[in-house]
C-alpha cells in the first residue's frame, strides 16, 4: 500500500525549474531512500512532501502531491495538521536550548495532546524516548540541558521530538551527516525500528548508507527522478545507465 504518491510534480524557484515532472509512489511502513548528486532536488523533493518549501519566498508548485490519496496542495489542506502526520529530522541536530523533557514535550503541549483521555505529559516523553532508543540514556536526569548531549543522542532526540506528535510520516534529509560512525550506526538501527511504525524517507550521499537501510531506492539527477525500484534491484541491476554510473562512481 502506498502513503504519499506524487503525480507529474514541477517545482520553480521563481523562472528556476527545480523539479520536473516528477511521479513516484512511496510505500507505506518501508524506508525510502533518495540518492543523487548535489543540488539534484533530493532535499527540495523531500520538503514538498510536508510543504516546507512554503517558507520560501517565489516558489512555486505544478502537479499534485498526495498522503493517503489527499491532495497536500489542494486549498483546504490544514498546513499546520499536515506538518504533525508528516514529521521531519534535519541535517544537523537542532535541539532547541531547553531540557530533554522540554525538547520532548514541546510539540505535544503546543497540540494539547497531553490532555486527551489516557494521556500525561510525562507518559508521552517517556514513550517517544524510548522510541528514540535514547530513554535509558537521559531518563535519570531529563532537566539537563539538552546540548550538553552528544551529537548522536541529539539527533535520536530530535528523533523523539518528532514522533512525539505521533506523526505517520517521517522525513529525514541526510540526519547522519554531522555524526560519527557509531553515532550513524545507532541512528540507521533507530530507523529499522521506526519502519514497523512509520513511512520514513530519506536523503542521504551516502551509497552505502541507502543500501543498509532502504527498502526503496529514487536515484535523482538534474532535477528529475531518473529510476525508482527497490534498493537490491538499483544497487544490483539498474534499469538506466545513467543510475548504474552514478552508482559506480563513474558520474556525479
Amino acid at each position: 500500500m502506498n502513503k504519499i504518491t506524487a503525480e507529474h510534480l514541477n517545482f520553480y524557484y521563481g523562472t528556476h525549474l527545480a523539479l520536473s515532472d516528477i511521479s513516484v509512489e512511496i510505500p507505506e511502513r518501508q524506508i525510502t531512500a533518495l540518492i543523487g548528486p548535489s543540488g539534484c532536488g533530493k532535499s527540495t523533493f523531500l520538503r514538498c512532501l510536508n510543504r516546507m518549501n512554503d517558507t520560501i519566498r517565489g516558489t512555486r508548485v505544478e502537479g499534485h502531491v498526495r498522503l493517503d490519496g489527499q491532495d497536500l496542495y489542494a486549498p483546504e489542506t490544514d498546513v499546520v495538521e499536515l506538518r504533525r502526520r508528516v514529521g521531519m529530522v534535519f541535517q544537523r541536530p537542532n535541539p532547541f536550548p531547553q531540557s530533554v523533557f522540554d525538547n520532548v514535550a514541546f510539540g505535544p503541549r503546543v497540540l494539547g495532546l497531553d490532555r486527551q483521555p489516557g494521556q500525561s505529559l510525562g507518559a508521552i516523553v517517556e514513550q517517544s524516548l524510548r522510541g528514540a532508543v535514547l530513554w535509558d540514556e537521559v531518563k535519570d536526569n531529563l532537566k539537563q540541558d539538552a546540548l550538553g548531549l552528544s551529537l548522536g543522542q541529539q539527533q535520536r532526540l530530535c528523533i523523539a521530538r518528532t514522533i512525539a506528535t505521533k506523526p505517520e510520516v517521517i522525513l529525514m534529509d541526510e540526519p547522519c551527516s554531522a555524526l560519527d560512525p557509531i553515532a550513524t550506526l545507532e541512528v540507521e538501527e533507530l530507523m529499522h525500528a521506526l519502519r514497523e511504525s512509520y513511512t520514513i524517507v530519506i536523503v542521504t550521499h551516502n551509497m552505502q548508507q541507502a543500501a543498509r537501510v532502504s527498502d526503496w531506492t529514487g536515484f535523482f539527477w538534474l532535477g528529475k527522478l531518473v529510476e525508482f525500484g527497490a534498493t537490491q534491484d538499483i544497487f544490483t541491476a539498474p534499469r538506466n545507465k545513467q543510475t548504474e554510473d552514478y552508482i559506480t562512481g563513474r558520474a556525479g
